[in-house]
């Protein structure tokens, strides 16, 4: 967690597209939804939700596309290298959720809940209980 910093700066993986999130956030969280396993290759994606206005592109506009994951829930990627960055939903409106670890600073909190658990990918209780 940040020792009272008050933004994080994070990129993507090639360093094109770069972001600023200006604390404090409002949760960072595993989401375990199918949706996000699917879309980022992942057993779960960990975000931290922001006020849309709190959350800038510092560089690297041109790069970003989005992608209409489902009715009205939009995800944002580098369209270079091809990094997931940015969540946006109706459901959640004025949010941007941000994924964790393209952040390049510790951010204002520590991951404090498991989102969607009930979609949890079946081999994942396996990682805890190694052969």
């Amino acid at each position: 967690m940040s020792a009272g910093a008050g933004e994080a700066h994070g990129r993507c993986h090639c360093g094109r597209v770069r972001f600023v999130a200006t604390f404090p956030s409002r949760f960072c969280a595993h989401c375990h939804c199918a949706s996000c396993r699917r879309a980022h290759g992942a057993a779960f994606v960990t975000w931290v939700g922001f006020p849309s206005a709190q959350v800038h592109v510092t560089e690297g506009a041109e790069f970003l596309a989005t992608h209409e994951s489902s009715h009205e829930t939009y995800r944002r990627f580098c369209r270079h290298c091809g990094t997931k960055l940015f969540f946006e939903s109706a459901r959640w409106p004025g949010e941007t959720h941000v994924v964790l670890a393209a952040f390049d600073e510790p951010v204002d909190r520590a991951p404090s809940v498991h989102a969607f658990y009930a979609e949890h990918a079946d081999w994942l209780p396996a990682l805890r209980d190694p052969p």
